[in-house]
């Protein structure tokens, strides 16, 4: 059986239990690339010395994903972006829970998930909140460059973790969602060579 045959096996990601809840096999949940970031959402912006009201571009760097990838398991999800801590544990705002096997396969960070509150369930399905956004701490490193033709003002190093919130537009990107049946069929489409490149 070839590559593409198996992976045309997987007729959706998504799973409903016995109780309802939705269980998620596979999603894109953040990715490699570069977002826009206004001075004063930077961590230690003013020690930086950077413009409050400046728009910076910030690699979230595919080295730095792959290192952090164990600190965005069994993470809560929120139906908005709060902080959360074991002190302030937002539990009115808790939707369900990131899974225990995250990886980074270039250029996403990916990790399975289960929702547990029906109207989030039922927004995911009628597609208005499917779209994940990941809430981490990073150390903001101000060196410019350039990742895949896109030009940046700094690097996020040492990611952790926090949270991860149903959204309806995350900073991501479109492609990081909820996974279901289309995300088995893009995964189908890829060549074994472009695979391998991939890895490489």
């Amino acid at each position: 059986m070839t590559l593409q045959m198996m992976a045309f096996d997987r007729a959706s990601v998504r799973r409903t239990d016995a109780d309802g809840r939705l269980h998620i096999a596979l999603s894109n949940m953040s990715k490699a690339t570069v977002n826009p970031y206004r001075g004063n959402e930077i961590p230690n912006w003013q020690e930086l010395g950077l413009n409050p009201d400046r728009v910076y571009q910030l690699l979230r760097c595919p080295v730095e994903i792959e290192k952090s990838k164990d600190t965005f398991n069994n993470l809560p999800i929120l139906a908005k972006h709060v902080p959360v801590t074991a002190e302030a544990p937002m539990q009115d705002l808790v939707i369900g829970s990131t899974g225990t096997d995250a990886s980074f396969t270039a250029p996403y960070l990916q990790n399975s998930a289960v929702i547990w509150v029906q109207e989030a369930i039922d927004n995911i399905v009628a597609e208005k909140t499917k779209e994940w956004s990941c809430a981490y701490r990073y150390v903001a490193d101000m060196t410019p460059g350039t990742y895949q033709g896109l030009r940046y003002d700094g690097i996020m190093r040492n990611l952790r973790g926090n949270h991860v919130a149903l959204v309806e537009e995350g900073r991501a990107g479109s492609d990081v969602v909820v996974g279901d049946s289309k995300m088995g069929m893009t995964m189908a489409l890829k060549t074994r060579k472009a695979l391998m490149v991939r890895g490489a």
